[in-house]
């Protein structure tokens, strides 16, 4: 039995076109919650829910190409890793239809594959069935479809290694850099890392948590926790670790260590910049930069850097600058504190942003963290506490095209943890 994993799909701001809506199977709707649909399939709510395997690979084609669901496809080629690999799965659809008839139902399925799952297409199995795909729609009204959607593959492809590339690049030259660093204004700063978040996102592929170590995460707390950048070809698929569940196919990409190691160099970056500094006039300057930096990534949706710039002020070295954190001026400490209320864990603050989101509100949002920002009425602090830095010094209004939802990644990857296992215990 398969139980499909329900990881939404995530669009980047680079997402230029919209995904289409798919025409929904009319015969879903009369499923309730817990119904039992043909073939064993279970429905929950109109959306399947699990099943065996051979009767969700047959979903995946239905014979009218109007009722194609991407969404089945996308949460179906997403679960289905971890009970077969993905060039069988295309090797599979592609023998269920024989060789006289034409494939008009399996080239949307690729079309949908390419573009949601493209890593997967580093497999020379995987291109192998695609030139047998090519092969066979060449003399067919399907001629011109087919190229147009390897070109599109091919530049996805060539963008991954263009950034694989500059990753290592990156990594062979950051752990000798010595000279002091000549930072601009806090906003600078802020818009500087949304565009490092906003690369580093959008080549995470949603196979990547399920293909992960359950070991990724073993550590997090550790102040020298970065995760090592890893070759594509260091990684397996299998069973990485006794009684965990991944992914039948090998990982092919380290987008998702990179991320990580982004977060972790980023809080080290904090903390350096903080302790270097010979005098607290200095160190309180960066304190100002960075609490500036970080408010202006709340503001605009970048969860992720804000959190790392804040945990950074509670390691253990910077915590134990007793005197500095004296020195910091009232208005400072009142946004220190506002700030560790509402963004310890992203609770309350999170929610009031992802739901004025999702009503399209985006001056509200902003109205409600700038509300409590600029709340006045705590104590001052004067210790290192765990998310609790902002400051209004250097940050302007941002304008209504700066917004972004990046979310605490570490957060993300846990969640996506405990659904893959939950998905593999079921």
């Amino acid at each position: 039995m398969v139980y499909l994993l329900s990881f939404a799909r995530l669009s980047t701001p680079n997402d230029k076109q919209p995904t289409p809506r798919c025409h929904v199977d009319p015969t879903r709707e009369q499923h309730t919650l817990g119904s039992l649909g043909t073939g064993g399939v279970m429905y929950g709510n109109g959306t399947i829910v699990s099943g065996p395997l051979e009767s969700l690979i047959d979903l995946l084609m239905p014979g009218n190409v109007e009722e194609f669901d991407q969404d089945y496809v996308f949460s179906f080629l997403l679960s289905a890793r971890f009970f077969i690999r993905s060039y069988e799965l295309l090797g599979k659809l592609l023998e269920s239809i024989p060789e006289p008839e034409p494939l008009e139902r399996i080239v949307p399925l690729l079309g949908v594959w390419t573009r949601m799952f493209p890593y997967d297409f580093r497999d020379e199995r995987m291109m192998n069935h695609v030139k047998h795909i090519v092969a066979r729609c060449a003399d067919t009204k399907l001629a011109n479809v087919v190229p147009q959607l390897l070109c599109a593959l091919l530049a996805r492809l060539t963008e991954l290694e263009n950034h694989e590339e500059e990753l290592r690049s990156y990594q062979s030259t950051v752990d000798n850099k010595t000279e002091s660093i000549s930072w601009p204004t806090a906003t600078q700063l802020a818009q500087l890392l949304c565009r490092i978040e906003r690369k580093l996102a959008k080549n995470v592929g949603p196979e990547e948590f399920v293909q992960c170590s359950p070991n990724l995460l073993k550590d997090p707390n550790r102040e020298d926790f970065t995760p090592k950048l890893a070759s594509a070809g260091n990684f397996s698929g299998g069973t990485s670790g006794a009684g965990h569940a991944t992914s039948l196919d090998g990982k092919k990409t380290c987008n998702l260590e990179s991320y990580l190691e982004w977060s972790a160099r980023l809080r080290l970056l904090v903390a350096n910049e903080i302790l270097k500094c010979r005098n607290i006039l200095d160190r309180n300057k960066q304190f100002e930069l960075w609490s500036g930096a970080a408010q202006y990534c709340l503001l605009v949706g970048n969860y992720n850097s804000a959190t790392a710039i804040l945990e950074s002020f509670d390691l253990p070295p910077v915590a134990r600058l007793q005197v500095t954190w004296s020195k910091l001026s009232s208005t400072t400490s009142q946004q220190l504190d506002c700030m560790q209320r509402h963004a310890e864990g992203c609770g309350s603050l999170w929610s009031k942003q992802t739901e004025q989101h999702g009503n399209g509100s985006t001056d509200g949002r902003r109205s409600v963290l700038q509300s409590t920002l600029t709340d006045g009425s705590s104590k001052p602090s004067t210790s290192g506490s765990s998310a609790s830095v902002a400051t209004g010094s250097g940050v302007t209004r941002s304008t209504s095209n700066e917004w972004v939802v990046i979310p605490v990644f570490v957060d993300i990857i846990k969640l996506a943890l405990k659904a893959r296992e939950d998905c593999c215990v079921r």
